[in-house]
């Protein structure tokens, strides 16, 4: 069956088509024509919107969205409070969810990221046991009630099981971190292999890994996970140089920091992507530009947990794509990820449009757009994130009546969204040519509300 949809405008790569129509097939975009006299009466006419390709949000930890709000305070006798104290509190939070609540958390989320115009998650899961650290009867139960989840509200999910195994490098694991960890990297492989068999034919997932990071991971775990990506072509996300801290053990073990240690090692390849790499070496910026792979930034999660900024125009500056995450949840809004990039150089160097210098358009957007868009899709290995012929049919309508975009132009929309547009403005978003979000609302939305109410009650 074929769709014609057309808007006022429709975002074409950096170009802005007025009067076209997207043309959808079997979920794909199979055109993008201009529109012709005389065929009003095929064509969907969603009026006074921009057509815009879905955001992809390449790190997630679905269940954290329970913890918004309520590590935001000081304790007596605990003044001093940084990531490795809220690391705790999510411990606490991952203690105590039932897989029903795993589920529900998913679900809440997932549903906030599409109706913020996000159509493509990547989730870096990591909770994968029973409360006491057993494994379910189903090894893969979590990891497929993500799937559901996923499936319940539409978006594209790209699911990475995480392999976790030690406190820190060469520490046994914490009794705390019972429902993450694997006993050898055999039984993490054959969970990967197994979960991918689960998955094969669901249209819009995918399974990739995660070596949760450098302090989790031992060596012979990071070679084994890239040999078997190698000979899979799945992405690979691994966190690395997020704290300060975890650099500090790194070179105390190994002699180097994190990705100079990864690529001493030889695992360290274009399909990874390294979440965060806030606190990178001279050296480890010249092994990015060499390796090339993505760097993703999860500017509103490093921001709340004090991590520090992003170095974005030593990595731009070096051809090192970056790509966008929400990660912990505390904001669910791709656009802002997007502008805090810029705001954050801003602020550190005291200019203003400091990364427009690296765009084709010399525009502040125009060096943001690929961000939440082409360079997510690279870094989950999906052909999404464009508005083109044979791409997916993962597309957001915003609407050009919303106070925030009141007053764009053709000239002027790109920079509208990426720097002042609020996520409110989306109003339409379909997934696979499917509209997942009419209106701003979504069709299970109350189911939702009502069970993440009584979820979050059981478990605060």
């Amino acid at each position: 069956m074929e769709r014609r949809i057309s808007a006022r405008w429709i975002v074409e790569g950096e170009e802005v088509r007025e009067g076209a129509v997207l043309v959808i097939r079997e979920g794909r975009i199979a055109g993008i024509e201009e529109r012709g006299v005389g065929d009003e009466g095929e064509v969907e006419d969603l009026g006074e919107v921009a057509l815009i390709p879905g955001q992809i949000n390449v790190h997630s930890h679905s269940f954290q969205r329970g913890l918004r709000g309520r590590t935001e305070y000081v304790e007596a006798g605990r003044e001093e409070e940084d990531f490795w104290t809220w690391r705790e509190g999510m411990y606490g939070l991952a203690l105590g969810l039932s897989a029903e609540a795993v589920e529900a958390m998913a679900r809440l989320a997932f549903w906030e990221m599409l109706r913020a115009g996000i159509t493509h998650v990547g989730e870096f899961h990591y909770l994968h046991h029973g409360r006491d650290g057993e494994p379910y009867g189903d090894r893969l139960e979590l990891a497929k009630r993500i799937e559901k989840a996923a499936g319940d509200v539409g978006i594209r999910l790209t699911l990475l099981p995480v392999a976790y195994h030690t406190a820190g490098i060469g520490e046994a694991h914490r009794e705390e971190q019972r429902r993450f960890v694997q006993g050898s990297v055999e039984e993490y492989l054959s969970d990967v292999r197994a979960l991918r068999e689960a998955m094969r034919g669901k249209k819009l997932v995918r399974v990739g890994m995660a070596p949760h990071s450098i302090r989790a991971v031992p060596r012979e775990w990071m070679e084994a996970i890239a040999a078997e990506a190698g000979a899979t072509g799945e992405v690979v996300h691994i966190h690395a140089c997020e704290q300060r801290r975890e650099v500090a053990e790194s070179v105390e073990a190994f002699g180097v920091p994190p990705i100079e240690a990864l690529h001493r090692w030889g695992v360290l390849e274009e399909g990874w992507t390294v979440i965060h790499g806030t606190h990178l070496s001279e050296r480890e910026l010249s092994i990015l530009e060499d390796v090339r792979p993505t760097v993703g930034a999860c500017p509103t999660t490093e921001r709340n947990l004090g991590d520090g900024f992003l170095p974005v125009v030593e990595l731009m500056e070096r051809g090192v794509p970056i790509a966008l995450g929400s990660d912990s949840h505390t904001v669910i809004d791709p656009f802002c990820e997007m502008r805090l990039v810029e705001y954050h150089e801003r602020l550190r160097r005291e200019e203003r449009n400091v990364l427009a210098h690296f765009g084709e358009s010399k525009t502040t957007a125009g060096a943001l757009w690929p961000m939440g868009t082409v360079w997510g899709a690279r870094s989950l290995g999906s052909d999404d994130g464009a508005l083109r012929v044979g791409g997916p049919a993962d597309f957001v309508a915003v609407d050009l009546r919303h106070p925030t975009l009141v007053g764009t132009s053709r000239q002027t929309l790109l920079t509208d969204i990426v720097l002042s547009m609020s996520c409110g403005a989306v109003q339409t978003v379909y997934v696979a040519g499917e509209a997942r979000i009419e209106g701003g609302r979504h069709g299970l939305e109350e189911e939702i509300v009502e069970e993440s109410r009584r979820v979050l009650n059981e478990v605060w």
